[in-house]
């Protein structure tokens, strides 16, 4: 294996005192449990905890420019930092050892801010330059590390709020964009539900004078196709862009399996974690694969641990029984932040199970749904799309009308939506030309509607709210699917994807890696046209086609199943309305006043799924409170 260096805790401030900062990195020991270090520079003090992944004997930080300069930790991977390094000594740098991250300050004194530019891979990093005094601070593009700031008072960060909490600060949740997590069941960037704290948003840099004057700058988004290019028209032949696709993914692939200790490679059935582990027995890595099922009808074990035998996989099936939901409050504790779906139990458990086997690293398919319209919303927003007004006035009464069993297939969702999904579907058709651009994207995924959100809110929280704005203009009618798929990168990646396997798989000090969130890849999604990505109902049509290249036709073929939690399912149902008749308060006081425990009461009877995914989703609130009362 190629050597590097480590996953880790950042921490630091203005004005800390050793024992503040001691604190803080003591909060953070889980995620670096192999070593710590930090210094003190002017007013600043900077430190961070170890999990030794690579160069497990040098890789200790922070790490110092040979001119005595520069320092900078990192939490994270510069996974093409050995072409970098080569051109930094070429301008006359030196290195000590073989890690990734010591190329930070030297990238610096060439580069500047500029340098996250050149970086590809994963990162939360704090960079202090003594001539200047300032400190720079910086996320990777899509958020796969997290960096939680201070937004008064003296500056505090760290990669989780409980650092910032260790240090001092008092952290007050706050509602008032409960109505926003309520409906996305996350807080989008750089918000959070505590008052005074916030986040640097994914593909941010900001810089931090000695006096606290900050500079906050975006250095990368997604690139959408120009305006003036037709969304169907070929920008190459789609085989010249499958071969290109190939390319760019072994190659990711390859850069995301350094390390000098055991990986794993989170397996179920389906296209995108079983392409990933072709790639990785394609490139001769000596790679574990886990898998987790729920003891539900769409349980996908048994064709995970198929297809493992036939690659020739050491593989690892666990499951994830309903006596697990005793494990929430621990879990959600975990979180900092969080985040409303109970599907949050099977991260928590496929990282202790990995970190059982002996694998420090695992490695997860996250990315090509984002990149090439794999969720079944992004088929519901382009359809609604074109059918125009009248077309979606006629479906709308065919959905109120249709029978639940023909919805439910239609759907492709495994579990009953009930009436209410039937419901929502109808009012998403019906009220489609009165909602904002965003809200046509994400309406469909929403947990809560706006009225069941009022019915729930207390009315002194109610007034309290803040007003969701659209982070993007409404597109063209050519760039309605790249409008979807750019919402999805400032904060339903980081906020809702990364935040449950960064916070859960550092929890059992296993560093995470999403070789398809390169950004190569990304850029390369976003220069294709509409039908390269959905093609005759087929969604994820490129990466379809690549994946028959690699994979058996059992795996290519088969239907979707999406990974969720079985709620509907008996065994699951009861022991969760159980757990919220104990836990939920039937007064005014549920959630601490925030929501009327008389809206609450009639979830308690539910039986079908999405009233159940509501009633867990308020669980958690609750136990997110109670953890931090």
């Amino acid at each position: 294996m190629i050597h590097s260096s480590c996953m880790c805790g950042i921490a630091g401030g203005l004005n800390l005192n050793q024992d503040q900062l001691g604190l803080m990195l003591d909060a953070l020991e889980h995620r670096g449990p192999d070593g710590r270090g930090d210094f003190r520079a002017g007013d600043f003090s900077i430190g961070m905890r170890r999990l030794a992944i690579l160069d497990l004997e040098r890789g200790n930080q922070p790490f110092i420019s040979s001119c005595q300069r520069v320092r900078a930790v990192c939490n994270g991977e510069i996974y093409n930092w050995r072409e970098l390094r080569t051109e930094l000594e070429e301008a006359g740098h030196r290195f000590q050892t073989e890690c990734d991250c010591e190329i930070i300050p030297a990238a610096w004194l060439e580069w500047g801010t500029s340098m996250v530019k050149r970086f590809n891979g994963m990162f939360a990093m704090a960079v202090h330059d003594e001539e200047t005094g300032s400190v720079f601070l910086a996320r990777d593009r899509c958020g796969q590390k997290p960096l939680y700031l201070t937004n008064s008072g003296p500056l505090r960060f760290a990669s989780e709020i409980k650092a910032l909490k260790a240090a001092g600060v008092e952290l007050f949740p706050d509602p008032q964009y409960l109505g926003q997590w309520l409906s996305l069941r996350y807080v989008s960037e750089p918000a959070t539900l505590f008052r005074d704290v916030i986040t640097l948003p994914a593909a941010h840099w900001m810089t931090i004078s000695p006096d606290g004057t900050q500079q906050l700058e975006r250095y990368w988004e997604p690139r959408p196709r120009s305006g003036q290019e037709s969304s169907n028209k070929p920008l190459g032949s789609l085989e010249q862009a499958i071969d290109q696709l190939d390319e760019l993914t072994r190659r990711s692939v390859e850069l995301s399996l350094q390390s000098d200790v055991p990986v794993a490679s989170y397996l179920s059935a389906g296209v995108d974690s079983s392409l990933l582990a072709h790639y990785t027995q394609q490139l001769g890595a000596d790679v574990s694969s886990v898998s987790i099922g729920f003891g539900s009808d769409s349980d996908e074990t048994a064709a995970a641990a198929a297809f493992a035998r036939e690659q020739g996989l050491d593989h690892h099936p666990v499951q994830l029984i309903p006596e697990a939901l005793h494990d929430l409050p621990r879990v959600i504790g975990q979180m900092d932040r969080p985040v409303g779906d109970a599907l949050i139990l099977a991260f928590d458990k496929l990282a202790s199970h990995t970190s059982d086997l002996g694998c420090k690293v695992a490695l997860g398919g996250e990315g090509p749904d984002e990149h090439f319209a794999g969720y079944s919303f992004h088929q519901g927003y382009l359809t609604a799309s074109k059918i125009g007004k009248s077309g979606r006035a006629l479906a709308a009464s065919l959905v109120a009308n249709c029978p639940l069993s023909l919805l439910n297939k239609i759907s492709g969702f495994p579990a009953n939506l009930g009436p209410q999904g039937r419901a929502k579907t109808a009012r998403y058709l019906r009220d489609f030309d009165s909602l904002t651009a965003s809200q046509q994207t994400y309406s469909l995924r929403t947990l809560f509607e706006d009225s069941e959100i009022n019915h729930l809110l207390h009315p002194d929280i109610r007034d309290q709210q803040a007003l969701a704005e659209d982070p993007l203009k409404h597109p063209a009618a050519h760039d309605r699917l790249d409008f979807a798929l750019r919402l999805q990168y400032p904060s339903w990646l980081p906020d809702w994807s990364l935040i449950r396997q960064d916070k859960n798989t550092m929890a059992h000090s296993v560093e995470y890696r999403a070789p398809f969130l390169d950004h190569d890849i990304i850029d390369f999604a976003f220069g294709l046209p509409d039908n390269f990505k959905i093609r005759h109902s087929e969604d994820k049509f490129i990466w379809r086609q690549l994946a028959e290249r690699h994979l058996p036709r059992a795996v290519t073929k088969r239907a979707k199943q999406p990974f969720y939690l079985p709620l509907e399912n008996p065994a699951w149902r009861e022991p969760l309305i159980d757990m919220a008749h104990d836990i939920l308060s039937p007064s005014d006081f549920t959630c601490n006043g925030w929501l009327r425990g008389e809206a609450v009461i009639p979830l308690l009877s539910a039986t079908h799924f999405l009233p159940l995914k509501q009633l867990a989703a308020i669980l958690i609130l609750q136990l997110w409170l109670d953890s931090h009362a």
